[in-house]
């Protein structure tokens, strides 16, 4: 099982990739203005594939369907990798990644080809280039993907949020939507400490072992809950500004997470 599903994504990867190199350069050919509005579809339709190799089950709460016009900001809490894959194929995304996803085998210059911003969180000088590479590709009318935790956790608490990377969408004047995403189950049992990094990757986890243990298995559940938007209008453009956003971004995701958990413990004590 795990060979086959490692064999379609290979392909899957091998013509996607073609295919995103060809849309790039009749983008460029045409002189067409959206660029990255237009990659983010294709990376969708990526991103929906590999969902459905890996069998990923996903249960949405709240609209989706006004994401579909773009130039939105998702802001999401952070497990690992899987995440990118799932919210990626529910909505046309651009990402935001640390820039070590970059010198991944295979996955780096995928996502490079798919205008991932990548931020190099070690040198804060480079922030501002960031920065300014989300701005460009909201105003082209991409949505970006971003976790503002700046790394994935185990999920027994989030990490406070970054606030540098909500320049752009307080200089954008962009509208934000919080994402709460909450594994529910693999193989049928629920999450629980024992096996959630079967799917969660953070800390020093590797990616390669990690993918290899995912491709085993034959069924994840995930529910994603969408809250109400988040207008950047209401926020002045400055350090007190975002950090008022980054707690408000916070408090609506983490919210849902902590009654997740308290959910979760009332279960287990049936």
């Amino acid at each position: 099982m795990r060979g086959i599903k490692l064999s379609a994504i290979v392909s899957l990867w091998l013509f996607f990739f073609g295919v995103l190199a060809i849309v790039h350069l009749c983008i460029s050919v045409l002189g067409l203005p959206n660029r990255w509005k237009i990659v983010s579809r294709w990376t969708r339709g990526f991103t929906w594939l590999m969902r459905r190799i890996l069998n990923i089950k996903i249960r949405v709460e709240g609209d989706a369907g006004e994401l579909e016009s773009g130039s939105y900001v998702i802001i999401s809490n952070h497990l690992g990798y899987l995440d990118g894959i799932v919210l990626g194929s529910l909505f046309p995304v651009i990402f935001v990644s640390k820039k070590e996803v970059k010198s991944w085998p295979l996955v780096g210059w995928w996502t490079t080809l798919c205008g991932t911003v990548f931020i190099n969180r070690q040198k804060k000088g480079h922030i501002p280039l960031a920065v300014t590479g989300i701005s460009q590709r909201l105003k082209q009318g991409a949505n970006i993907l971003l976790f503002p935790e700046g790394a994935a956790t185990n999920g027994e608490r989030m990490l406070p949020f970054q606030t540098a990377p909500l320049a752009a969408p307080l200089r954008s004047r962009a509208i934000i939507v919080p994402v709460t995403l909450a594994y529910q189950s693999i193989e049928e049992q629920p999450i629980s400490a024992a096996n959630r990094d079967l799917i969660y990757c953070y800390g020093g986890m590797a990616f390669g072992p990690h993918f290899l243990k995912l491709l085993a298995l034959r069924q994840v559940e995930v529910r994603a809950t969408i809250h109400p938007k988040i207008d950047c209008s209401r926020y002045e453009d400055n350090s007190a500004g975002r950090k008022r956003l980054a707690e408000d971004c916070f408090n609506r995701i983490n919210r849902q997470v902590s009654t997740d958990k308290m959910n979760w413990k009332i279960r287990m004590m049936k």
